[in-house]
């Protein structure tokens, strides 16, 4: 219901964006949650010879676990390519001053020069 609430709430240009978003996320959830499987059938078949008591709910919590973690890292992966794909260059990329910021000096304009004709003129004072 949310993700259709997404879809409606985007235009025509963004669908394709949010269509992909919305995929790696499920998908990022799903291996999330197939990750938290393996790792609870590890931690199982490394403590079988004990007897343990677990609950249910607490097989579902380990496995969920690692959901919401394979979920940002799907859409961290779609993010990565969404803006790799853009190969148009932008005005950020240009070098120089962006802004009201004033043009770099070079080494062309500047100009220092030594006031050599104050050197001679100075006389000690006669106090």
């Amino acid at each position: 219901m949310v993700f259709k609430m997404i879809m409606d709430a985007s235009s025509e240009e963004e669908k394709p964006v949010v269509r992909g978003f919305l995929k790696h996320l499920v998908l990022g959830f799903a291996g999330g949650v197939a990750v938290g499987s393996i790792m609870l059938a590890i931690l199982l078949l490394s403590l079988q010879g004990m007897d343990l008591d677990m609950p249910l709910l607490w097989i579902f919590a380990m496995m969920l676990q690692c959901g919401p973690v394979g979920g940002l890292i799907g859409i961290g992966v779609y993010l990565s390519r969404v803006t790799e794909r853009d190969s148009d260059k932008d005005d950020d990329d240009e070098s120089g001053p962006g802004g009201n910021a004033t043009e770099p000096a070079s080494h062309e304009q500047i100009v220092v020069r030594a006031d050599t004709g104050l050197v001679g003129r100075l006389k000690p004072s006669k106090a």
